[in-house]
């Protein structure tokens, strides 16, 4: 029973969640470079300090502000998250007006208004304009700070930290960047549930007494209004927002490899790796190699049409696209290529990237390739002139990072003065292969002898957690003499018993559940082996229900007027919903266990079981050494848009007529994350057959 709890949440939830498709999108023919007019744009300082720039654009009556705060990086430490936290927190309530007054009394001049650690962005119809400023400065100027909307943003951010656990991109992302900088450095340091743990109010309210100084921020205002009535609405807004000192910090970076490393995050369910390949790139915003080096990356794998998409997905067939990006930053900026593929061609894939990354830096690019990459840039740039707002980042980026005052009306004229040597030039100096890191997450137990001949440090791949934390191997050997069998005949006394299992005859399970911050209840009601119920509302009303009587079910999203009888592979690959507890049934529904390694599950020694259905389907079993208990689940579905990892954790253990349950289940799959806490569960209450009618 403990294993399927919320398991048909995941199949109801397929009804309304839909993955963002790729699409493929060729750049424009090469042609003529378009002549581009920069607009104009009026820049004022306030006596506080903030410097403001103005772009007007009468087009619409409408008027966008967004700050930026130009502030070093931060290192947070064992409070890692408090930053984003504070920004998060600005926009909770001020001395005067609440959290909901504040929604409602920009809901009512149709206005948008969000914060963020370094700045906010705001904007309305002209009209209202006075008014947005009031409330803007009011949250500017006036933040309230309270423990309850931090404990909901704390709440938020772990939520999100669970999701991240088993997204594989987002795990690749985060050991990237500590890799590079190291977790001493505020580029790779990591947050976790504990440094989240750790932040207090006071860390919130020091952070905005620090940070939030206008001699450090730039202002653009874009849209139907002057220079002049901007200045005379700003000096009456913001007279009282005063500047302060923001202290300078400078970190050491981490030494960067000399030779190619191989890193991988174990997962060991995982049907497919993500790949990463990364390097350091000394490349500074408005540098002389930045035009030549963005010329060189959409070459490369900056499109559908670049050489990396071209070769791993339209030759190859290894993956759904192949792509890379090279940043510029004030620090360090990086390269990095990357790719999704199968197990089974993690090597080939590996090799492929390695191919086009020496051959960019070793062979003059072709002339086509060139022109093509050109006019693909041009047209981007042009149309991004199309936007006001984009004259006023030009200006406050000219102005933030020193550039000469014609940066950007020459821009085009540096893209048409690249030549192929420049284009080897930069590859040469800010992709580097043979000093990189490879990362790979995905089952080490497929991919690890695959990618050892790519490690050229010291022979010997490293292992982290997906946490960050270096580690052996992930997973151990199996204990001589352990098998399957005891492992799940363990489980079943550690939940109660045969005996006590065998007296249940019905059971219903109400729960709450929250996902993206909304609140659904379930209900999930089962009686015998062969009858399952489960219905999911959401505010009273019913979003989802899913029903198995023998050998027929029937699916229905309410919202979305579906309703469809299940098929014979949906009953199939459902079949263990009906059963009240799927252990004792394993043998006669043809499924096989076996007891494949050890690993661990927050610090708990666990026993890995193998479960595969008839279908060929698998999914991994995680029970405690010590306890028995199950702690973890982990399945590949297969879904239009490829493969993807559904896991469910179990904790929170009580005891209900003599058999213990979990009475908190986190259920990810895809970016979801339902967290579901068990309200009540009754048993043997005689639930009636009608209950169960298709």
């Amino acid at each position: 029973m403990v294993k399927k709890i919320y398991s048909t949440l995941v199949l109801a939830l397929a009804f309304v969640y839909v993955a963002p498709a790729q699409t493929k999108q060729a750049p424009p023919a090469p042609g003529p470079a378009p002549k581009i007019e920069l607009g104009k744009y009026e820049s004022f300082k306030l006596k506080n300090g903030l410097k403001v720039y103005v772009v007007e654009n009468h087009k619409q009556p409408v008027v966008s502000l967004a700050l930026v705060l130009d502030r070093d990086p931060i290192l947070e430490g064992d409070k890692a998250g408090y930053v984003q936290a504070a920004g998060q927190m600005m926009r909770t309530g001020t001395k005067s007006r609440s959290k909901d007054q504040l929604d409602e009394q920009i809901d009512f001049i149709g206005a948008n208004l969000s914060f963020s650690s370094t700045g906010f962005s705001a904007s309305s119809l002209k009209k209202h304009l006075p008014t947005l400023l009031d409330l803007t400065t009011d949250v500017l100027l006036n933040p309230s700070f309270t423990q309850e909307e931090l404990d909901k943003v704390k709440k938020q951010m772990v939520a999100n930290l669970a999701s991240e656990k088993d997204n594989p991109d987002a795990i690749a992302g985060k050991i990237r960047s500590m890799l590079l900088y190291g977790k001493n450095h505020p580029y790779g340091e990591l947050m976790t549930e504990k440094t989240v743990e750790n932040i207090t109010l006071q860390d919130i309210q020091n952070y905005y007494n620090s940070y939030y100084k206008p001699n450090i921020g730039y202002l653009a205002v874009v849209g139907d209004v002057s220079s002049k009535e901007v200045k005379k609405l700003l000096n009456k807004s913001l007279k009282n927002w005063k500047k302060g000192d923001v202290k300078e910090v400078k970190y050491d970076l981490p030494k960067q490899p000399e030779k190619t490393q191989v890193v991988i995050v174990d997962r060991p369910s995982a049907v497919q790796s993500v790949l990463s390949f990364v390097n350091a790139a000394d490349l500074k915003p408005g540098d002389a190699d930045a035009v030549s080096a963005q010329l060189m990356n959409a070459i490369l794998g900056g499109g559908s049409s670049a050489r990396l998409f071209m070769n791993l997905r339209e030759d190859k067939g290894y993956t759904y696209g192949a792509y890379s990006s090279l940043s510029t930053d004030e620090i360090l900026g990086r390269f990095s290529a990357s790719a999704n593929v199968r197990n089974a061609v993690t090597d080939s894939a590996v090799t492929e990237f390695m191919k086009e990354l020496t051959a960019i830096r070793s062979e003059r690019v072709k002339d086509e390739e060139l022109k093509y990459a050109k006019a693909y840039m041009t047209g981007n740039f042009a149309r991004g002139l199309e936007n006001p707002a984009t004259v006023a980042v030009y200006a406050i980026n000219t102005a933030r990072y020193n550039l000469p005052a014609d940066y950007y009306a020459n821009y085009l004229k540096k893209v048409e003065a690249v030549t192929a040597e420049d284009i080897q030039k930069v590859a040469q100096k800010y992709v580097t292969p043979e000093q990189s890191y490879i990362v790979a997450v995905g089952n080490a137990g497929d991919i690890a002898e695959k990618l050892q001949k790519f490690d050229k440090d010291d022979n010997a791949i490293a292992y982290y957690t997906a946490t960050g934390e270096k580690t052996e191997r992930a997973a151990a050997a199996v204990p001589a003499g352990v098998t399957a069998t005891q492992v799940l005949d363990n489980y079943l006394k550690a939940i109660g018993g045969q005996a006590a299992v065998e007296k249940v005859k019905d059971i219903a399970i109400n729960s709450n559940a929250s996902v993206q911050g909304m609140t659904l209840v379930l209900k999930q009601q089962q009686k015998g082996n062969s009858k399952f119920a489960v219905q999911v509302m959401m505010n009273g009303s019913p979003m989802q229900r899913v029903v198995i009587n023998g050998d027929k079910g029937k699916m229905e999203a309410p919202m979305q007027g579906i309703s469809k009888e299940m098929t014979k592979e949906e009953l199939a690959a459902q079949q263990l919903e009906a059963n009240l507890f799927p252990t004792l049934q394993y043998a006669k529904l043809g499924i096989k266990t076996s007891l494949t390694a050890m690993d661990k599950v927050d610090g708990k020694d666990a026993y890995v079981v193998e479960v595969v259905l008839p279908n060929g389907q698998k999914t991994l079993h995680y029970f405690d050494k010590n306890t028995g208990l199950k702690l973890k689940e982990v399945t590949n579905l297969q879904t239009p848009q490829g493969a993807i990892t559904q896991t469910k954790t179990y904790s929170n253990y009580k005891e209900v007529n003599g058999l213990k349950f979990p009475y908190t289940v986190e259920t990810a799959v895809g970016p979801q994350v339902i967290k579901a806490e068990v309200q009540t569960i009754d048993i043997n209450k005689g639930i009636s057959d009608d209950t169960f009618k298709l």
